[in-house]
């Protein structure tokens, strides 16, 4: 019988709603409406950013101005670094790609954006967005306000810096609204990583940051979906506060000027903890292949992706990606778990060309998208520990869980639009 790519896709949505619902701690507590919303959400949302032309002009447009700042974080980083960051080189390159340094030509966008993104917030426009995109989700989801300004916030300033926006609130949250945040945060990629990740897959992904955004903000539904589904529950007992004391969204800096320094000193930490984090991973995973191109094999070594690949086929076959591609796609997507977002996608643009189809690498781009990777649950499990020290048994205990919530909150991404793109 013919491959039916289509029925494969349909099949993994059933699937990967059923393995949220068999790690649900409460199967019997089944919140069919906050899931079929979310489902509902994701896939209106994925229909109308990629098949209005109004929206996807507008999505272009936005791809005009990431234009305009990845140029001018390069003239910053040339200023600084010279060729190294992407200026003009003193000898000749046959090889342009050769030349690409992530950490000089890469990493400086964070700068820019972490100073823009403070400034956006002191002018009060981030603000306005994520005001009405919390009240979204609570006439959606019936979430608290807490929650809902922590998620919405959460595609603009990423799973650490959203949930500070709530700090006060974050004691007095439920087990199941904390566990909403975590699922959230590991589900998207926050706005100064989008340029990153962008600039690295634009040789390969026309559009490359307008996929991104559209993968993190369809996301974001089905990720509140999927933890209700697999910790049903409500606003902690007795602490009414939490959902209804108003919360008061205002800037911190007194001037824009010191939004722009300030913005920018907070960014250059991410930016030291983002190479540090690589380095370690990337290292980690070489050591890991070296150990295993010594164990006694015929023909190839076996490698880390390998293993990974061949774990994952299954997950991968369920997104209707094409038969020729599935081990590929899954060794990528077990780096990406592994690892992280940044490993996956330089594994991804070290293909050959034509080693996956365009379905294929459309639907490994949607997969991804998120910051669901063991080095990130780490990451936040330090964050909200450091934030409401109240709650660091119950986050620790959730870390893992929230893991496996946000990669099938992704899968369910990826396998949406590989539908809608058929």
């Amino acid at each position: 019988m013919p491959d039916n790519e289509t029925a494969r896709a349909l099949l993994g949505v059933v699937v990967f709603l059923g393995i949220g619902w068999t790690l649900s701690e409460n199967r019997r507590a089944l919140p069919w409406r906050p899931v079929l919303v979310g489902l509902g959400c994701q896939i209106t949302l994925a229909l109308l950013l990629t098949k209005i032309p109004a929206v996807t002009a507008a999505f272009a447009a936005a791809t005009h101005a990431v234009d305009a700042l990845q140029a001018a974080s390069r003239a910053g980083a040339s200023f600084m670094f010279g060729y190294l960051g992407g200026g003009p080189a003193p000898f000749s390159i046959e090889d342009p790609g050769a030349a690409f340094i992530f950490a000089f030509q890469a990493l400086p966008a964070i700068l820019l954006v972490g100073a823009l993104s403070a400034l956006l917030w002191h002018w009060k426009v981030l603000i306005v967005v994520v005001r009405a995109a919390a009240w979204a989700f609570g006439k959606l989801f019936g979430v608290s306000g807490p929650v809902g300004v922590s998620t919405s916030a959460c595609v603009f300033l990423g799973m650490v810096e959203a949930p500070l926006l709530v700090k006060p609130f974050l004691p007095r949250l439920s087990r199941a609204e904390i566990f909403i945040i975590m699922v959230d945060g590991l589900s998207v990629i926050g706005g100064s990583m989008m340029i990153v990740l962008g600039s690295l897959i634009s040789a390969k992904v026309p559009n490359a940051f307008s996929h991104l955004l559209i993968a993190s903000l369809i996301s974001t539904p089905m990720a509140i979906g999927m933890a209700r589904l697999m910790i049903p529950g409500e606003a902690a007992p007795g602490a009414p506060g939490a959902a209804r004391e108003p919360i008061v969204l205002a800037s911190p800096y007194r001037s824009s000027l010191e939004a722009l320094t300030f913005g920018t000193l907070d960014a250059v930490k991410m930016v030291a903890n983002i190479a540090g984090l690589l380095i370690v991973f990337v290292g980690l995973i070489a050591l890991i292949n070296m150990g295993l191109a010594a164990l006694p094999h015929a023909g190839a070594p076996l490698t880390l992706g390998a293993i990974l690949g061949w774990l994952l086929t299954p997950i991968v076959w369920l997104t209707g990606t094409p038969l020729s591609d599935l081990q590929a796609v899954g060794a990528i997507l077990g780096t990406k778990v592994a690892a992280n977002e940044v490993v996956a996608y330089s594994d991804m643009m070290a293909l050959p060309p034509g080693a996956l189809s365009d379905k294929s690498l459309l639907i490994l781009t949607y997969a991804l998208a998120s910051f669901g990777n063991v080095g990130s649950v780490a990451i936040l499990i330090g964050s909200l520990s450091s934030m409401a020290p109240e709650k660091v048994g119950e986050v620790v205990e959730l870390g893992f869980k929230a893991l496996a919530a946000a990669f099938l909150t992704t899968c369910l991404t990826a396998t949406i639009m590989g539908l809608i793109s058929a």
